[in-house]
């Protein structure tokens, strides 16, 4: 990802630009060596006459052509290098994958290995009688898995795109991980009540451990899915 810029002028910080976007905004101000630029990677804001990045676009002056008008310009007065220590605590805003946003990111491809590895588990722990009788209860949890695979991947996809459509199917994602133990209990105990002709409730059984797991899951989505709505991180990253 492209370095993003900021600069400082009537004591206010502007941006984020491109390097491309901000040498003509620079080059509209009257004496561009004193105005204060700081970019990922600088301790402090720094003179644009410092910065080697903009020196070499901006402030080397081509020879002057040989019938040029004199035009007379009027351009905006920069801050002073001398304000600088007024900047020196002022950070731009936060944006790309990092920080919290990057555990996230981490935890997002290790969930989509966790799906694969357990959905690859349990398929090898069909017995193939059990397979031959009840097929059709096999097929549908192992379909329910790949699609919550599927929009794991995708999920992924569109974060590491920056697409402004990440936040929507992250919060998505959260909801389908949260609920699909209890869409699939439901539909198995459904089925082995309806094709062993016993009631239902011998086949919903909910173990204290799975209602532990699922009250962590919902805790850790919930956190997750407040993180992604309310960060200024993730509004200034998935813009696209």
């Amino acid at each position: 990802m492209a370095d993003l810029w900021y600069y400082a002028e009537g004591g206010q910080r502007r941006g984020p630009f491109s390097i491309s976007e901000l040498l003509p905004l620079l080059a509209s101000i009257a004496d561009p060596r004193r105005v204060l630029v700081w970019r990922h990677g600088f301790e402090n804001w720094k003179p644009a006459g410092e910065v080697h990045e903009i020196t070499q676009q901006l402030l080397q002056s081509p020879p002057p052509s040989p019938a040029s008008p004199s035009v007379e310009v009027i351009r905006e007065a920069a801050a002073p290098a001398e304000d600088a220590a007024s900047f020196k605590d002022v950070q731009p805003e936060m944006t790309g994958v990092s920080g919290w946003l990057g555990l996230l990111a981490f935890g997002q491809m290790i969930g989509i290995v966790r799906l694969v590895v357990n959905t690859a588990q349990y398929v090898q722990s069909i017995r193939a009688d059990l397979w031959m009788q009840f097929s059709t209860v096999f097929w549908s949890e192992i379909a329910m898995n790949v699609a919550l695979i599927g929009l794991a991947i995708w999920t992924a996809v569109l974060l590491f795109s920056h697409s402004r459509k990440f936040p929507t199917f992250f919060i998505l994602q959260m909801i389908c991980a949260v609920l699909m133990p209890l869409v699939d209990l439901l539909c198995v105990a459904s089925f082995f009540s309806a094709a062993l002709n016993r009631p239902f409730s011998d086949f919903f059984i909910i173990e204290p451990l799975q209602i532990g797991q699922t009250f962590v899951a919902a805790i850790s989505a919930t956190i997750w899915v407040i993180y992604v709505l309310r960060s200024r991180r993730v509004a200034n990253t998935f813009t696209r």
